[in-house]
């Protein structure tokens, strides 16, 4: 009882299936996009389409907090430099959840123009020597800085005693925090984007209470993912007077195509599918300046797409005769920092904002991190008693958005909530998928151990083709009154170690159909080595968790599409053997897709779920949740959890077995 070989025994070159399918998905939705953006020639269709990009971000992330009406600061330090003096301090963006801040002071009274210099994922945040030097070179021109350490990084790390499967979440500068901590924001429905923001806009109500900075005189920087940050900000915060996001723009299609991973807080859902690039978020700053930094040969960042993006922002900009207030600046390197893109943005700065002309410094000396610490052991998690973490803040939005969620919901007494529910996971799994005619083509056929062998492939969808393949396996002497559809957590790829785990469930049910949906088993994707240090297919920053994220910006999930292919595999187990009913049988990970798919097929018999992880809830809000990208999904702990599809399978009867180990339960 063997798998499938290569290329589905030679029939589809499926390595790159479900790679492509995102792709193609990417480029038609942003098609779409760019023709609707490019509709747009007045300055009443601009507005309009404006606020659609602003509401659309706002909603996606959850919405944007309250900020304090007190930020708590506390200077704790201050470092003298020549011309210029380092203030270290400290603030609450929420209750008892601290920003560490550098804030670089010219010498004189002022008022001062004011920068809010935002940082992307490298570590440490704000005492990078490079960042330093960004930051003396525009105090030494008259510009009050005030730089911020991320959440999850600096003196911010909120996971430094927490591994996850062997990788440690404090690793990976931001870019593991922010993973961690994102996925559980998915799960509630927001994003991790809407904390970083406010801890923004609170670095900018801190300039703004500062005597010697000029209101009339804000700007934002930051490059990579504080570009990101800089034209989030810049799109919700008006008080922005000027931005300067530096690698951090190109035509998503072209960021796509590089196999490169979307972070958490850039992976704004269903974006794509909206319509909304990159240039619909730096255009609407007009007429606002904008310098945009690019590098000639960024790796994240494609310098094709940054071209196309400047090309429509311009446009936009003309329709408020501003185009001149676009400017791009591209440096002959590879993704870099604000101050080795050159000369240039900081002489745009000081035109734009500043009281004196730009003269670069040849020597400009920085200090070591622990200089620079606000906290007396560089970390807010040691300095005070009571300080909360991401995840605190992460539960408190869930309990207070749904606050039922994590508990068995109330059924009524007929069948009302049940079909509601099915109703709703039919909406999320299958309704914007177009289903084709499946056409099963049975690769081999033999007989071992008294069972019949049955490999198959059919596609689930086509144009772009999704090929799913799976092993049927049928017991002559049994009736397949209960055929079931069986998920291991590898597909057929577990065979034939499974040979008798399979026999025995074909024996059980008259038949059981091995299935591998899209990604999984002999349809799994290749490995993408993009970066090339991301080389754990399964794990944090892996190949599945960047097929996850580009789902998200397509308004699905690796979820939502494989519960889907379950589904359809349950309708081909019906149609081939004739039964009127199908279980599921789900482990791990397809315990999930078992238990969905059963949530939307109507004529269940019953659903076994081994070794079933926690609940969405329980992901979203326990500190040391599992990380598997393949669960990734948006706004599921409301009502679309375990527990209600649990409930409402109970309500239509539908026999549920969870098994752990040896130990079997049933629910009903």
């Amino acid at each position: 009882m063997d798998g499938f070989g290569d290329a589905v025994d030679g029939y589809f070159d499926v390595e790159d299936q479900l790679s492509r399918y995102l792709l193609q998905r990417a480029d038609d939705l942003g098609s779409k996009g760019r023709d609707r953006t490019a509709a747009v020639d007045s300055r009443e269709d601009f507005e309009a389409h404006r606020e659609r990009v602003r509401s659309t971000l706002r909603s996606r992330i959850g919405g944007v907090p309250e900020r304090p009406d007190d930020l708590s600061v506390e200077t704790t330090g201050r470092r003298r430099g020549d011309g210029y003096s380092v203030e270290l301090l400290t603030f609450e963006s929420r209750p008892d959840f601290h920003v560490t801040a550098n804030c670089y002071v010219p010498d004189g009274d002022g008022p001062h123009p004011g920068i809010l210099f935002l940082c992307g994922h490298a570590e440490p945040p704000k005492s990078d020597p490079l960042n330093q030097k960004a930051c003396i070179e525009l105090a030494l021109h008259g510009f009050v800085v005030l730089i911020i350490d991320p959440i999850g990084q600096g003196e911010r790390k909120q996971y430094r005693d927490v591994e996850i499967e062997g990788t440690a979440v404090s690793g990976g500068g931001g870019t593991f925090p922010h993973s961690y901590a994102g996925q559980k924001c998915f799960y509630a429905g927001a994003n991790l984007a809407r904390y970083m923001i406010n801890d923004d806009r609170c670095a900018l109500d801190y300039l703004h209470s500062r005597d010697d900075v000029d209101d009339d005189r804000i700007g934002v920087a930051g490059t990579s993912g504080g570009g990101i940050q800089t034209l989030y900000l810049s799109l919700l915060d008006e008080r922005i007077d000027v931005a300067v996001p530096c690698c951090s723009i190109s035509h998503r299609y072209e960021r796509l195509k590089t196999g490169g991973r979307t972070h958490a807080e850039q992976a704004i859902t269903g974006s794509v599918a909206e319509g909304i690039d990159d240039a619909d978020l730096v255009a609407a700053m007009a007429p606002r300046p904008v310098c945009i930094g690019a590098a000639a040969s960024d790796r994240y960042f494609p310098i094709e797409g940054v071209h196309e993006t400047i090309a429509s922002v311009r446009r936009l900009y003309d329709i408020y005769d501003a185009g001149e207030r676009v400017n791009l600046v591209v440096s002959d390197t590879g993704h870099c920092s604000v101050y080795e893109l050159g000369d240039e943005v900081f002489e745009w700065l000081c035109e734009r904002l500043g009281d004196t002309e730009y003269e670069p410094h040849d020597e400009l000396p920085t200090l070591d991190e622990a200089e620079l610490h606000c906290t007396p052991r560089g970390s807010v998690r040691d300095a005070y008693a009571n300080e909360r973490t991401i995840d605190d803040l992460i539960r408190e939005y869930v309990t207070k958005t749904y606050p039922d969620a994590g508990t068995k919901p109330t059924v009524d007494s007929d069948c009302g909530y049940a079909e509601r529910l099915r109703r709703t996971l039919t909406e999320t799994f299958v309704a914007d998928r177009e289903s084709c005619e499946l056409f099963p083509r049975f690769i081999s056929r033999t007989e071992s151990d008294g069972v019949r062998v049955e490999r198959v492939w059919f596609k689930t969808e086509r144009d772009p083709d999704i090929v799913c393949t799976g092993v049927l396996v049928t017991d002559p002497e049994s009736a397949a009154e209960s055929p079931a559809v069986v998920l291991y957590e590898r597909g057929t790829d577990e065979l034939p170690e499974r040979s008798e785990d399979v026999a025995s469930l074909a024996r059980e049910h008259g038949a059981a159909f091995v299935f591998d949906p899209r990604g999984v088993g002999a349809v799994r994707n290749r490995n993408i080595p993009v970066p090339n240090w991301a080389d754990h297919h399964d794990g944090m920053y892996g190949t599945e968790f960047k097929l996850a994220n580009d789902a998200l910006l397509l308004g699905s999930s690796l979820l939502e599409m494989r519960v889907f292919d379950v589904f359809r595999a349950g309708s081909f187990l019906r149609s081939e053997t004739d039964a009127e009913r199908v279980s599921f049988v789900g482990e791990g990970i397809g315990a999930y897709h078992a238990l969905y798919a059963a949530g939307i097929a109507r004529n269940v018999d019953r659903v076994t779920l081994r070794s079933l992880g926690p609940s969405f809830f329980e992901l979203a809000t326990r500190r040391e949740a599992p990380f598997r990208p393949q669960l990734t999904a948006f706004d599921v702990v409301g009502d679309r959890d375990v527990p209600h599809v649990l409930a409402a399978l109970d309500r239509r009867e539908v026999r549920v077995e969870r098994e752990i180990g040896e130990r079997k339960t049933a629910d009903r």
